[in-house]
């Protein structure tokens, strides 16, 4: 009896441990996966970045955010690329760009970053647009970038930079302050925090499919990327309301009105203190409009640009 009781605990630990554990997926198998005709790679300030370009016209660049990658723009780029040269961008440490080697993520390195992409890739004037952080890193980059003036108009979705403290911050942020997390978490399967993550981005749980569980899942198991999403969480930085006072380009704000990460009434900052603005709120929303309201929220931004 003993012997099948050690052999059932044997195999339920070997269960768990499978459930548990996960190894990165293998780059080739994710580009395999995850890249087409419109992939690009190119090396920047020692990373190899992966990039999508697609159509004519205008240049537009479009920045995920903190646990996200260009996928993420995938509805967006279908309407955009009609009219407009659509940039869609996996920043240090997202889908398949490396993670940095010196784990840096600050604000002033993903504006470098930006900069070094726009000279290697020769583009002069372009649109920009970014959701939660690359919300952050976009606004950032109009205010204080050397090369601003090439940006002629901006888009934000639900930017981050400011922070609510009445209100506690999400569960996956919280335990990115783990340390015994952060020393384990390049081997732990984090499928399970993805979907609790994508419960919370997203106002209506029924537009969660499989394959973007399987996407989000899939690309945050590339070598590095665990670990580079507590490595973001734990660097996060506060903005400073004067670097909005310096946006000179129009500027398009579309928020989520059910945002759990980022609340509305932080939309009041950017309201108040970019100088043209226009701010449009989507009823039962959430974090990332452009995967939950694609249609609409992207007819908002051509409606924006063409004007």
């Amino acid at each position: 009896m003993k012997k099948y009781v050690f052999g059932f605990l044997l195999l339920l630990l070997l269960s768990f441990g499978i459930y548990m554990f996960k190894n990165p997926i293998p780059i080739d198998e994710l580009k395999a996966k995850y890249t087409d005709d419109y992939s690009n790679f190119i090396s920047i300030n020692g990373l190899k970045v992966h990039y999508k370009k697609k159509g004519q016209g205008t240049p537009i660049l479009l920045i995920h955010g903190t646990s996200s990658s260009l996928q993420t723009w995938e509805a967006w780029e279908d309407q955009l690329s009609q009219q407009y040269t659509c940039y869609s961008i996996d920043m240090p440490g997202g889908g398949l760009t490396t993670p940095p080697a010196d784990d840096n993520y600050a604000i002033a390195t993903y504006r470098e970053f930006i900069d070094s992409f726009v000279i290697k890739l020769q583009i002069d004037s372009f649109y920009l647009a970014g959701n939660s952080l690359g919300g952050h890193i976009a606004w950032d980059y109009t205010a204080n970038s050397n090369l601003k003036d090439r940006v002629k108009k901006l888009i934000l979705l639900d930017p981050s930079g400011f922070f609510d403290p009445t209100r506690p911050k999400p569960l996956i942020f919280q335990l990115a302050q783990s340390d015994l997390l952060f020393n384990i978490i390049e081997h732990l399967n984090t499928k399970a925090f993805v979907i609790k993550s994508l419960k919370e981005v997203y106002y209506n749980d029924d537009l969660i499919t499989e394959k973007t569980i399987s996407q989000y899942a899939d690309l945050n198991l590339r070598k590095g990327n665990r670990k580079a999403f507590f490595l973001k969480v734990r660097q996060i930085e506060t903005g400073d309301k004067q670097d909005l006072k310096k946006i000179a380009c129009p500027t398009l704000i579309l928020w989520g009105e059910n945002d759990l990460w980022i609340p509305l009434k932080l939309a009041d900052i950017f309201t108040a203190n970019v100088p043209n603005n226009q701010l449009i709120v989507y009823p039962e929303c959430g974090h990332i409009p452009m995967e939950e309201l694609p249609e609409e929220s992207v007819q908002d931004a051509i409606h924006f640009l063409e004007q």
